[in-house]
């Protein structure tokens, strides 16, 4: 991670959607709506998504600044904040299909923070959230869609942030050629972090982790079902060690290595069973 970054360059939201509500593409929305339409509870919000996807179709750099990130975030705002409500309030009444795609939806928006996270966009907790307030109320997000989006929010940069502690921390754990953050597929399948590990004896393994940001929320997840080569695990962190920060200073990250070392034992040694017992089937139907 790049840690000489200043606070201009960090989250820039509100100065960003400002400046989309000023560019070309959103003014011609705008004029093809008519003001009526623009009045509709919720618009706006549409308006600057749209002008953002029409902007970055006509991107043709493919490295990705602060800025890029930014107007992602702004982009799928709206829609993440319609399927997160879908999935806590109507999920009952809701088809596969129709909780595949909101869940795909919140999970492209859960990545966009973790790498706005890990790029150091986002310096404190408050910063953030502040930041997020101030341009859903820029785009007219009402009084009850801001607060039940800051709780969610609040939520999604909690997990993110213990997610790239442990990616950090499984990084510099002896055995581990690469811990990387997983595909929105892979997340969906409940890996949020894909691992490569060499034993003593040169063996390979390569499994999945999802990462809890408790205790018991990884007890809870170890009791239901996964599919072979996922394991859950507590990330290792205590608020304590974020120390009012978004991430861990290196230091605590790297206290934390024996704790994935012992972890990873307990996987490989599942990860052999299921192995052997894979074998054996096999020469049976043979």
């Amino acid at each position: 991670m790049n840690t000489s970054r200043s606070n201009r360059e960090r989250m820039r939201l509100s100065e960003v959607a400002a400046e989309v509500t000023r560019s070309s593409e959103y003014m011609e929305i705008c004029s093809k709506l008519g003001g009526t339409a623009l009045k509709m509870v919720g618009a706006k919000r549409y308006v600057v998504s749209k002008a953002i996807d029409i902007q970055r179709s006509k991107q043709e750099s493919q490295y990705e600044t602060d800025e890029d990130r930014a107007l992602k975030l702004i982009q799928i705002m709206p829609y993440w904040l319609d399927a997160q409500v879908k999935l806590n309030n109507h999920k009952s009444d809701m088809s596969h299909k129709e909780i595949k795609e909101c869940k795909e939806t919140v999970t492209r928006f859960n990545k966009i923070i973790r790498t706005m996270i890990d790029e150091e966009q986002c310096s404190s907790m408050k910063e953030t959230m502040d930041s997020i307030n101030k341009v859903m109320l820029m785009l007219n997000y009402t009084r009850s869609e801001i607060e039940y989006a800051r709780q969610s929010f609040y939520a999604v940069i909690q997990g993110m942030r213990h997610e790239i502690a442990a990616e950090s921390a499984l990084n510099w754990t002896p055995g581990v050629e690469l811990a990387e953050m997983t595909s929105t597929e892979d997340d969906l399948n409940g890996g949020d972090i894909h691992v490569y590990y060499v034993d003593d004896q040169g063996e390979r393994f390569e499994f999945y982790i999802d990462i809890k940001a408790t205790k018991i929320s990884a007890y809870k997840a170890n009791e239901r079902n996964r599919r072979p080569g996922y394991y859950v695990s507590w990330s290792g962190f205590d608020d304590d060690d974020f120390c009012g920060r978004v991430l861990p200073e290196d230091r605590t990250i790297k206290s934390k290595c024996s704790y994935y070392e012992k972890k990873i034992k307990e996987i490989v040694a599942a990860e052999r069973q299921r192995r052997s017992k894979a074998q054996r089937t096999l020469g049976r139907a043979v």
